[in-house]
């Protein structure tokens, strides 16, 4: 890392100090709240899913040792599970935070979870990936208007995530803003397991898919798919203030750790600088790590899009909020105007002064 990144280690130990204070002020017991490491670190659970370009930040957070420089030790815990079972481990007591699709936690809270955000980690990070054979069939070019990239879907098989997630109300919406019936002009198909994707589109299984960037750019790379949307990229503007990915955590630990909620959102926002002040410094960093099996081509395709997708700060802004509602509001049957946006989002996140 460079000095910058590095100037946080000096802080490392004062922080450390400042957690250690509040947890033993919490009580006796360790199980009162998240325990010091060897090295002094506040040691924290993470719930994550397999490395995605949604969940760079992170990721670059353990992979760099950012968390050190505020005073934590993050262990992560990576599966394939998806969001609704990450937030119901993070309920169980199996995390301290879990990283989660902005949808399946507002359905959450909106059922009376108690559930908080404490970083906004990812916009829509997500692309359209058609078989190759399929684009050139079109009379539709992909340099053309998104207008017309995105009528011409009419009647294609489109893989995406499973129904109320976050991916799958964005295709739902954004083919509805025009023109067309999700339900009729589409065959949407929802995809649990993203390896089945690239796959599927080589193999014409499927005419495209709707995923984060990194699932089907293995496509782009070998020539058996076209990129025809990219949201990260600009193509959508009015996605430009939503945020589709967050990271959460409970109530009680938030209200019970509010110097740990605070550091660990301060981890983020230096691994989200990092980006946007370095961006080849940290897809290096990534590739070399989280994303090590990733082919290189496919690596480069999936960051030149993926880079400019991080909010700054890692801030959830009551701005951010409010557009999610605008967007996705009246799609959902849970009662999201309910929801007290101070209650839902932790204050180091709303980026309030």
């Amino acid at each position: 890392m460079g000095s910058a990144r590095r100037s946080g280690a000096f802080r490392a130990l004062a922080l450390a100090a400042a957690l250690t204070f509040t947890l033993s002020a919490c009580g006796p017991s360790e199980s009162d709240g998240p325990a010091q490491n060897e090295d002094g670190l506040t040691t924290v659970r993470v719930g994550l899913a397999e490395p995605t370009f949604n969940t760079a930040l992170i990721n670059l957070v353990i992979d760099e040792d950012i968390d050190a420089n505020h005073g934590l030790d993050m262990q992560p815990t990576r599966s394939g599970a998806g969001s609704t079972n990450q937030i119901a481990a993070l309920r169980a007591g199996e995390y301290d935070f879990a990283g989660v699709g902005t949808a399946t936690a507002a359905d959450a809270v909106a059922e009376g979870a108690g559930l908080v955000i404490v970083a906004g980690t990812g916009g829509l990070i997500n692309n359209i990936v058609l078989n190759a054979d399929v684009a050139k069939g079109l009379d539709v070019a992909p340099d053309d208007p998104v207008e017309e990239r995105i009528k011409a879907l009419r009647g294609l098989t489109i893989a995406t995530s499973p129904p109320r997630s976050s991916s799958n109300l964005t295709l739902r919406h954004l083919v509805q803003q025009h023109g067309l019936d999700p339900d009729k002009d589409l065959n949407i198909v929802p995809v649990t397991d993203t390896s089945s994707i690239v796959a599927g589109i080589r193999q014409g299984k499927f005419d495209g898919s709707f995923f984060g960037v990194g699932v089907a750019d293995a496509n782009i790379a070998d020539g058996s798919g076209t990129l025809w949307i990219s949201l990260p990229r600009g193509d959508i503007e009015e996605f430009n203030e939503l945020i589709g990915v967050c990271i959460v955590s409970t109530r009680e630990f938030v209200d019970n750790n509010p110097e740990i909620v605070e550091a660990f959102h301060a981890a983020l926002a230096e691994a989200q600088e990092f980006v946007a002040s370095d961006p080849e410094a940290a897809g290096k960093a990534l590739h070399e790590n989280s994303f090590a099996n990733l082919d290189a081509d496919v690596f480069a395709t999936a960051w030149e899009q993926a880079q400019t997708g991080y909010p700054e700060g890692v801030l959830f802004t009551r701005e951010n909020w409010e557009t999610y509602l605008e967007l996705f509001g009246d799609a959902s049957d849970k009662d999201l105007e309910s929801i007290v946006y101070e209650d839902f989002v932790a204050e180091p996140a709303r980026g309030e002064s």
